[in-house]
């Protein structure tokens, strides 16, 4: 290569004709990082899809279409890098003092040619011997640790600006720096902060227009603050998808389960006298049900021996009756009196018995069988007494 200064327009035009293969060999550094070589955020965060992600790189959402790399900005093999550049866009320290460095005399004679940059603006030039075909230059805000709304405003223009410099100039793939948190003092965070939504909502109204984003962070301190911020910015809509699909399931297998105990609370109603433990809470109901019938039973039973009660009491007055009657009788002889006081006792014994036997068959229940058992034992000694009263008065 000639070591003879170089017309940058003559450059220009000569280095834009060139195809992929043909510039490649024009680089200064050929250890320059395809694209290819870069995962999109969704490979990154779900490397099991890496066939997948490869075939929606093109077309798929805004996790396919951004990347999170650290390293050297200068080595990257894209459409434009962005340049934080001050506003002579003469070149100076940090990034852009790299860039001019590795993109050659043509870059600083150019940038010459632009008449500097506003802050929050963006100009465009040629990358001549970096991989990257252009070169956008933009100029941050200078915070110095203070953050208001001009220099919030003033840097997301600074992303903005830089993007539809692409978009005008057809350009697909772009990777930004860390714009004004160097000297400029702006602080990491919100300059992240910025950077990842400005570039989320760019993609959301232009989906055609870009194939890939590139957020190039040099220090390990901007890689974290990148990486959680994406995680959040740029979600796995996919997995949000398939949690509310597992979700409705959930719901339709909850429903069926709703039903099947219902048609087995009808089961357990009909089982309830087979299964007492189980729907303790469904029995109840029955259970005072079963409890009222018990006492009504009780009651039932109680008025029975009650009714016997007085049954027995009755015959024992129509006993003392016959007794009476046989007192008349036993003013005969004695002979006679002696004999009919004999066979009395028997045959009262005798119709007793048939009376509990009467009541013992019609199935009705002692309550007290010894009080039963006691009236006839009363009525022997009541004849006796008789027996004896009638023997005095002879």
């Amino acid at each position: 290569m000639s070591k003879k200064k170089k017309d940058w327009k003559t450059e220009k035009e000569r280095l834009l004709r060139l195809d992929r293969e043909e510039r490649r060999k024009e680089y200064r550094r050929q250890d320059f990082i395809s694209l290819d070589k870069i995962p999109a955020w969704r490979e990154e965060t779900r490397p099991n899809d890496k066939e997948e992600v490869k075939e929606l790189t093109d077309g798929g959402g805004p996790r396919n279409k951004v990347s999170l790399y650290k390293g050297d900005i200068t080595v990257l093999e894209v459409d434009a890098i962005v340049n934080a550049a001050n506003s002579s866009l003469l070149g100076g320290g940090g990034v852009d003092g790299c860039i001019h460095k590795a993109a050659g005399s043509c870059l600083y004679d150019e940038c010459n040619s632009l008449n500097g940059c506003e802050t929050g603006k963006a100009k465009i030039t040629c990358g001549y011997d970096l991989p990257a075909k252009y070169v956008i230059h933009t100029v941050g805000p200078v915070a110095r640790g203070h953050v208001g709304p001009t220099e919030s405003n003033d840097l997301t223009s600074c992303y903005q600006n830089s993007l539809r410099l692409m978009k005008e100039n057809d350009l697909s793939t772009v990777a930004f720096p860390c714009i004004s948190t160097g000297i400029y003092g702006f602080p990491n965070e919100p300059a992240a902060d910025i950077a990842l939504k400005t570039v989320k909502s760019w993609i959301d109204e232009n989906p055609d227009m870009i194939t890939r984003v590139i957020f190039c962070v040099f220090l390990e301190t901007d890689f974290a603050i990148y990486k959680k911020k994406m995680s959040v910015i740029f979600p796995d809509n996919d997995m949000e998808v398939t949690e509310e699909q597992l979700k409705e399931g959930k719901e339709e297998i909850d429903d069926e389960e709703e039903g099947d105990n219902d048609a087995a609370g009808n089961e357990d109603v009909e089982m309830e006298s087979q299964n007492p433990d189980e729907n303790s809470g469904n029995q109840e109901p029955n259970q005072e049900k079963d409890k009222d019938k018990n006492e009504t039973q009780e009651k039932d039973e109680d008025v029975g021996i009650d009714n016997d009660e007085e049954k027995n009491e009755d015959k024992g007055i129509e006993n003392n009756k016959e007794e009476d009657k046989g007192k008349a009788e036993e003013e005969q002889p004695a002979a006679k009196a002696e004999h009919d006081d004999t066979a009395k006792p028997t045959v009262e014994m005798e119709d007793e018995s048939e009376m509990n036997n009467t009541e013992t068959s019609n199935g009705e229940e002692m309550k007290d069988p010894v009080e039963s058992s006691e009236e006839p034992d009363s009525i022997l000694t009541d004849s006796i007494q008789s027996k004896d009263t009638v023997e005095k008065k002879e």
